[in-house]
């Protein structure tokens, strides 16, 4: 019969055991984050039977781990211990245990099964399956109590009861998990959906049909349309002020329209075609497709038209007619004379003088030549627009080689003059001195197709930072503003068209300025004070890098080794691309078509120049741009199919070093990072960090562990990235909406009450305490911070 007084203990000892399980439960159900539960569980189980270590498995189908988070294991013993799950089941456990599992020498198992002496370090072991409604979840596997000893029998019977209670909050932790997750994808595909309609360049408009108001109008039907029919306003209004005709002129009454059929009778339109005459006076040709869209019970609830402008594809119908007219013209006419020189002489009934042979030749190589030179452009266009036009940049003397092009340009015997003013002491330029001495043949010869022949053509050289520029004037006719955009365009030709007719070429001399330029690193551009004002032209090439400017910026051009670059484009050929070509040159390339990747990277790698698409299902290159100057100031260049120039200005206006067109060339891409690179070359961005010190808590990035006084710290995943983004941004407070989505993601922005958890708990790890913290500091309605740390 048991005294009172172990009676006594017994009751204090049950009366522990009640309020530690009560604590422990508590604890768990603090939080819905799925990674902080886990923990939490683990780390209450190793509570409740004062075991060394434990971990918790969740599965995502039956007999498949999903998730595995450890307790009490430190980096070394984790290497020894490996996954507890998988050595259980190497000795003979299945990895789904369907009933307590205890042990008192897990190594005799394994010695009982085949496996040799000390195979496992592992003694004492307790594991508990967790079930959620009579369903697997996962388990709890505990091993090595305390002081030595076996896991007893009420040890096993307190795992039984917690494993039951842990179930039903894993069970609401993985559902919470699964919503958000839904919610999540089904908010980032609307999203991705709505912003590929709205940069998608046919019009799309949605129309619903009992009210016949707009649902949506993309911004291209605005443009095709010419307003801004606002989510509500009435189709009928629209067809009130817009005219449609068919191709023949005849009008369409208002129930033959596309639309009004789709939504009235349920008829497919597919390709029609369609003058609309626009309130503003313009007259559009359209292509229209038009879909009815049906409810369940059959009635149609809406109908949805996609409008493609014909105007560009008419425009490029009649550049081709035109430039086949003038291949044509150019071919034919030095043919001509080259058959009409040899008809002459071959054909003559008398003899022919040597003086006349000689005149004759001479004709005869001139229009060769001109042949020579027609089929030299077709070919350069060709290789420009496929990106292989390739040139090689060597240390060249600007005034040598500006010299030869003015000295063949005069011996032409062309009537204009010819000044130069070239700055002194101008370093050499990174140039292919046939490539460029072609650009300013060009310049110089559309200068005097375009001036007065007695006009003075001026050619200026300055030095304007890292690059030299080369600007050709001239007296000429100017260049209309409307026209300013097409004068790079391959076979534009600018000004009056009645003088056009009498100037040579065939349109492609400044197209391939541009492309020869670009494949440099280089930029060009036209100023012009307008028509009968004068145009300069101004081209760039990057100046050479001598010995000592080499060592001054770390050997940028021998050393690309140490230069690490982060490129970010949804197409995967094109990241295999740029990755080849730039990891062939030496510097470091990290790729990814994922834009919370890119900025993990961008923290974690510390680039020194970023590669960004524009255009990217769900987002922009903008849109990403403006995310990376959130946190950091490196180089970013575009790289980007779309050459618009309201792009490319915005790009370069948002703080952009260059924006390179696809296709590209090899060398063309090597020049401009190689000059952006150089531009920034000064205030390099440094290595990463290894560890952040402050007081006595040490985080170290490389191995991803957490300290405090040499002691470690379990952290969970969520809980270590949340401790990353703080302890990398020390100084400066980290909003609540930054630290949702680069910790857990887009759909998690507006989320506190997660947040709020997962600082609490990484505090309560830190033992910080948050009315007198150490190292994480609120900063109320805004965010959290973390003070910069001391070097170590």
């Amino acid at each position: 019969m048991k005294s009172a007084e172990s009676e006594a203990r017994e009751i204090d000892r049950l009366r522990t055991r009640v309020a530690k399980m009560s604590e422990v439960s508590r604890r768990i159900t603090e939080s819905w984050d799925l990674d902080a539960v886990l923990q939490e569980v683990v780390d209450g189980a190793r509570s409740l039977t004062d075991a060394q270590y434990g971990a918790v498995e969740v599965f995502d189908d039956p007999g498949r781990g999903r998730e595995f988070v450890n307790s009490g294991i430190t980096p070394e013993e984790r290497q020894l211990l490996g996954n507890l799950s998988q050595v259980l089941e190497i000795l003979g456990y299945p990895n789904e245990i369907r009933e307590p599992l205890r042990l008192a020498d897990l190594n005799q198992h394994s010695r009982s099964v085949g496996f040799p002496e000390n195979h496992s370090t592992m003694k004492a072991f307790l594991g508990a399956p967790i079930r959620h409604l009579g369903e697997p979840v996962g388990n709890i596997y505990l091993t090595e109590k305390e002081g030595g000893g076996e896991f007893s029998e009420e040890d096993e019977e307190t795992l039984v009861m917690f494993a039951s209670q842990a179930a039903i909050v894993i069970g609401n932790a993985l559902r919470y998990e699964a919503e958000r997750r839904t919610s999540s994808e089904m908010e980032t595909e609307g999203r991705r959906l709505a912003a590929l309609v709205d940069s998608s360049p046919v019009g799309v408009m949605v129309v619903d049909a009992p009210t016949r108001t707009f649902a949506s109008v993309n911004k291209e039907a605005e443009r095709i349309l010419g307003m801004s029919p606002q989510p509500g306003s009435t189709l009928v209004r629209y067809h009130e002020v817009a005219i449609y005709r068919r191709m023949d002129g005849k009008q369409y009454e208002s129930h033959e329209r596309p639309l009004a059929r789709a939504l009235d009778r349920g008829e497919v339109v597919r390709a029609e075609e369609i003058l609309l005459n626009l309130p503003n006076g313009r007259t559009m040709n359209i292509l229209v497709n038009a879909t009815p869209i049906y409810s369940d019970d059959g009635s149609i609830v809406s109908a949805i038209a996609v409008l493609q402008d014909m105007t560009p594809l008419e425009e490029m119908e009649r550049l081709r007619n035109e430039f086949l007219a003038m291949v044509s013209h150019e071919l034919r006419t030095p043919l001509t004379m080259i058959k009409g020189c040899t008809s002459t002489v071959l054909d003559s009934s008398s003899r022919v003088s040597i003086s006349e042979f000689l005149q004759y030749f001479r004709m005869i190589d001139d229009q060769s030549d001109r042949l020579r030179d027609l089929v030299s452009n077709l070919l350069d266009m060709t290789q420009i627009e496929a990106g292989m036009l390739s040139v090689s940049p060597e240390p060249t003397d600007v005034e040598s080689l500006v010299d030869e092009a003015r000295t063949s340009f005069i011996r032409r015997g062309v009537r204009n003059a010819v000044e130069v003013e070239i700055a002194p002491r101008l370093p050499l330029i990174e140039a292919d001195r046939q490539r460029i001495s072609q650009v300013l043949d060009n310049l110089l010869s559309n200068a005097s197709k375009y001036s007065p022949a007695d006009s003075t053509i001026e050619i200026s050289v300055s030095l304007d930072e890292f690059f030299v520029a080369f600007s050709v004037k001239d007296e000429g006719e100017g260049i209309p503003a409307d026209q300013m955009s097409n004068l790079f365009r391959k076979f534009s030709r600018i000004g009056d068209t009645s003088r056009e007719e009498h100037v040579a070429g065939e349109g492609l001399g400044l197209a391939i300025c541009k492309g020869i330029v670009e494949a440099h690193g280089g930029r060009i551009w036209a100023e012009s004070g307008g028509e009968e004002h004068g145009t300069r032209i101004t081209f760039t090439v990057p100046k050479a890098v001598d010995a000592s400017q080499q060592s001054a910026s770390n050997t940028l051009a021998v050393r690309q080794d140490n230069w690490r670059i982060l490129a970010m484009d949804d197409e995967p050929q094109a990241l295999w691309l740029l990755r080849n070509i730039l990891s062939d040159h030496g510097y470091t390339v990290f790729g990814t078509s994922n834009p919370d990747e890119m900025m993990h990277l961008l923290e974690m790698e510390h680039p020194h120049l970023v590669l960004l698409d524009l255009m990217m299902p769900g987002t922009s290159g903008f849109d990403l741009m403006t995310r990376i100057r959130d946190v950091s100031q490196v180089p970013i260049i575009f790289v980007s199919a779309n050459d618009q120039e309201e792009n490319v200005a915005n790009a370069l206006g948002m703080g952009a070093d260059d924006y390179i067109v696809k296709p590209y060339s090899s060398t063309e891409l090597l020049a401009r990072v190689v000059a952006s690179l150089r531009k920034r070359g000064a205030v390099a961005t440094p290595a990463p960090r290894q560890a952040y010190h402050l007081g006595d808590l040490t985080i170290d990035y490389a191995d991803r562990s957490v300290t405090i006084s040499g002691r470690p710290v379990q952290l969970s995943r969520t809980e270590y990235r949340l401790l990353f983004e703080l302890s990398t941004n020390a100084g400066r407070v980290l909003t609540h909406s930054q630290i949702l989505q680069r910790v857990w993601g887009e759909g998690y922005y507006e989320d506190s009450q997660i947040l709020r958890a997962a600082v609490k708990n990484l505090r309560r790890k830190l033992r910080d305490d948050a009315n007198n913290p150490r190292y994480v500091f609120t900063e109320p309605r805004v965010g959290y911070l973390m003070k910069k740390d001391r070097e170590p």
